[in-house]
């Protein structure tokens, strides 16, 4: 795991782009872990407008304040990852991704993620994803605006939202490659 300290918009809007641009290479509690069914593939080059997510991260907390705490959409579908914008206005539950990665950008607000130990409750969900009641001995990494965190796929996480605090995330989801034999 690694935990970046970014300090301007303007490096957050790079390593954005850098992100999902260096992915296409490669491949949270109420919001979907794998992409929806037949999904249509992002094959060329995007632009990422921080202002824009974060007005759309805006329209995303008051459905989270209004629902569960917690909402998501995903953005685009690539070859081997796609991105999502989620927002969080509680806390969630622990989960394990089995055959992604994630790399959380935080584009506005503050919050924590618990990351490793044990799942506790854990209940198996389709495509390798895990999740359970919360983490037990984990490691706290607090995140601000500009703040950017690798999970990678088996680690154990959960969102901690204390009162009055929200997050809004643009998601970089990774598949795993498949084992060779």
């Amino acid at each position: 795991m690694q935990l970046l300290g970014l300090a301007k918009s303007a490096s957050v809007g790079a390593a954005l782009i850098s992100a999902t641009l260096l992915l296409a290479h490669s491949q949270q509690g109420a919001t979907p872990s794998t992409p929806p069914a037949a999904p249509v593939i992002q094959a060329s080059p995007e632009v990422l407008n921080l202002d824009a997510l974060a007005a759309q991260g805006e329209a995303l907390l008051a459905k989270a304040r209004a629902g569960n705490g917690s909402t998501g959409i995903t953005l685009a579908n690539y070859k081997g990852h796609y991105t999502m914008l989620t927002a969080r206005t509680k806390s969630g539950g622990g989960e394990l991704h089995q055959h992604y990665a994630d790399f959380l950008f935080v584009i506005a607000g503050e919050g924590t993620e618990m990351t490793g130990g044990t799942l506790l409750n854990p209940k198996d969900q389709p495509d390798g994803e895990v999740r359970g009641t919360g983490l037990d001995g984990a490691t706290p990494h607090v995140l601000h605006k500009g703040d950017v965190i690798h999970i990678p796929a088996g680690t154990p996480h959960q969102a901690i939202e204390a009162p009055g605090q929200t997050i809004t995330i643009y998601v970089v989801k990774v598949r795993e490659p498949e084992a060779q034999p």
